[in-house]
């Protein structure tokens, strides 16, 4: 599985990355443009993200301007196949869940992200990208 961690503080990427280095690949970056460009560039050499783990609070794009772009490239460019996102937030705010899936996100998690709901995750991942359920 080829994972991409976005998040502007270090220490979040780090502890994602321990975390997902578990079922594959991990790349990380600390902000949303360069998180879309590697997404296209990752596209383009034929080798797309499973999943993308990304926060919501980022200076430049925040986090559902994010999610937004991986749908569009999505469609365009991996012509409807979908890249799995998963938003990693310190907010439990309804309204910002409720925004979360309405751009598309497969999954929400509040920080600190622990093992077991990472795992759920990636399973809600997996059902949306196939549409199978277990």
């Amino acid at each position: 599985m080829r994972c991409l961690v976005v998040d502007d503080e270090p220490t979040a990427r780090l502890h994602l990355r321990m975390l997902l280095s578990e079922v594959g690949e991990v790349d990380e970056v600390e902000n949303a443009a360069i998180a879309i460009e590697q997404v296209r560039e990752a596209v383009r050499a034929g080798k797309p993200y499973d999943v993308v783990c990304l926060d919501l609070s980022m200076p430049g794009p925040d986090g559902l301007e994010t999610v937004a772009m991986i749908r569009e490239v999505d469609q365009y460019m991996r012509k409807g196949s979908r890249t799995g996102v998963v938003v990693v937030t310190a907010s439990s705010d309804a309204q910002d869940v409720v925004a979360a899936f309405r751009q598309k996100a497969d999954a929400y998690l509040n920080k600190p992200v622990s093992v077991p709901k990472l795992d759920e995750a990636l399973r809600k991942v997996a059902e949306n990208r196939t549409g199978a359920k277990p």
